[in-house]
């Protein structure tokens, strides 16, 4: 069942598709012909890529990627064709993501629910000193991001995104959980 996060397993995944679109897209400066056969490429696969239906699939697809790029007639000379690969695959998680998220949003609207939860700590980001929940509010699309970090010292972090941005640090857990307990209440308040 979708949970609306990154499943554990696949965050590094995750992580190392967004590397390649942040290493690949900063060729437009320095090489337009290249950067547009780059896009091309990653938009001819990430089409394929639509029919790909899960995480475990997306990833199972990799290899056979690279065969695909040789149907495409678009020269490949110059251009690190794993990025390239990369870079359409992060396109298509980013589009699992969306719509595992809205599945959360769905559910969570027809129990009734004010929020749901998007994003919780794994024990990863546990074990790393931080914690992030994040949740969005079922009648405005509001965000708010809690977040926890332990080094160097304990800091506790609201964030609160809609027609208003809200932003506050606290060192205080007391006072943190205050402020998370009136962001629900102005937010219930207006619904």
């Amino acid at each position: 069942m979708p949970s609306g996060r990154i499943p554990p397993e696949y965050t590094e995944l995750a992580r190392r598709l967004r590397a390649a679109e942040d290493r690949l897209f900063p060729l437009a400066m320095v090489d337009t012909e290249r950067y547009q056969r780059a896009l091309r490429l990653v938009g001819a696969l990430a089409r394929r890529l639509s029919g790909i239906a899960d995480y475990a699939a997306l990833a199972a697809v990799e290899e056979e990627m690279r065969g695909w790029l040789d149907d495409l007639g678009i020269p490949l000379d110059g251009l690190d064709t794993q990025l390239v690969i990369e870079a359409a695959m992060s396109q298509r998680f980013r589009e699992l993501l969306t719509s595992s998220r809205e599945q959360v949003v769905e559910r969570a609207r027809a129990a009734g629910l004010e929020w749901a939860v998007l994003e919780e700590p794994d024990d990863a980001a546990w074990r790393g000193g931080s914690a992030q929940w994040v949740e969005i509010h079922i009648a405005t699309g509001s965000i708010m991001v809690r977040s926890v970090v332990a080094e160097p010292v304990i800091t506790y972090r609201l964030e609160v995104t809609g027609d208003a941005v809200r932003v506050e640090e606290f060192t205080s857990r007391e006072a943190w959980l205050a402020a998370i307990e009136q962001v629900r209440q102005a937010f219930a308040s207006e619904s």
